[in-house]
């Protein structure tokens, strides 16, 4: 089922399976800015990692001595179990708690819940997460967003570029062939503050950067000043992917990275994972500008 919040400048409709959105549109225009699916080139459009990114070693978390199964990207891709909430005609909510099914996949009690505002020419992302357990609990999270690229018709990806706040030489961590991250890393060509787009650019897995100073970028035209600002502070890392030669660019802040090849599987010695107190909270907000 499909949820809509509106507002004078925007509208966006979210699937409550998986919570994943689904369109975000410009009221006066019709222009589309989310990546339409096309099944045979990725299943997905905005899919919340939570409480791993990407490849689990193994495919296995070890807690106590206990292993568990976990899939690429965690237990909330795909799930039927969000809670939905209409906080108003702009805003909406939705809520994954823990559950019989999650406890055997994932060892702790838990709420994720991910809100929807649109604010202006603006939406925004809110993800929050409580420990309701008696033991920390250790997790990560990120966003994954296909924007499409191109927005317009006669365009080409190659006219695109995503924008830095400065200049930037580029270093992306690097995936072996099972997405795992290598000791590798591979220099990445800028312009300056431009990274410029094609059809070639992802051959290689996904563009990962680590550490980073900054907490925006904008996918524009190269002949234009203004496109879509996203913005993510609080977040340490980025991921910028597509399937190679797809129409669609994902802009992905994350809070943590996928596991490494020399990776513990206790859950408790990620490198990665943020530790959080029993009854404690941690939120962060991606925040997508239509210019």
């Amino acid at each position: 089922m499909l949820h809509t919040i509106t507002n004078e400048h925007l509208t966006c409709s979210i699937l409550a399976k998986g919570a994943e959105i689904r369109s975000l549109t410009n009221n006066k225009t019709g222009q589309e800015y989310i990546w339409q699916i096309n099944p045979e080139v990725w299943r997905s459009s905005s899919p919340p990692l939570f409480p791993a990114i990407g490849t689990i070693k193994e495919g296995t978390i070890i807690y106590k001595e206990t292993a568990y199964p976990m899939t690429k990207h965690g237990i909330a891709r795909d799930n039927d179990h969000f809670f939905y909430k209409q906080l108003s005609p702009s805003s909406c909510s939705f809520t994954l708690s823990h559950n019989e099914d999650t406890l055997v996949l994932y060892p702790f009690k838990f709420s994720f819940t991910i809100t929807y505002t649109l604010e202006d020419n603006r939406l925004l992302m809110a993800y929050e997460v409580v420990n309701l357990d008696t033991v920390p609990m250790y997790f990560t999270f990120g966003g994954h967003t296909a924007y499409a690229c191109p927005v317009r018709d006669k365009k080409e990806l190659s006219d695109y570029v995503i924008e830095f706040p400065e200049a930037q030489n580029l270093s992306s961590l690097t995936l072996d062939n099972t997405g795992l991250l290598t000791s590798v890393t591979r220099d990445i060509n800028t312009d300056g503050a431009l990274l410029s787009l094609s059809k070639s650019l992802f051959n290689k897995d996904a563009l990962i950067f680590s550490d980073i100073d900054y907490n925006w970028v904008r996918l524009r035209e190269k002949s234009k000043t203004k496109g879509i600002i996203v913005r993510f502070t609080g977040y340490p890392n980025l991921a910028l992917w597509a399937q190679p030669g797809a129409d669609y660019v994902c802009i992905e802040p994350w809070l943590g990275l996928p596991d490494a090849e020399s990776e513990s599987l206790d859950i408790t010695k990620k490198s990665t994972y943020t530790k959080l107190e029993p009854q404690k909270q941690l939120s962060r907000t991606i925040e997508t500008i239509v210019e």
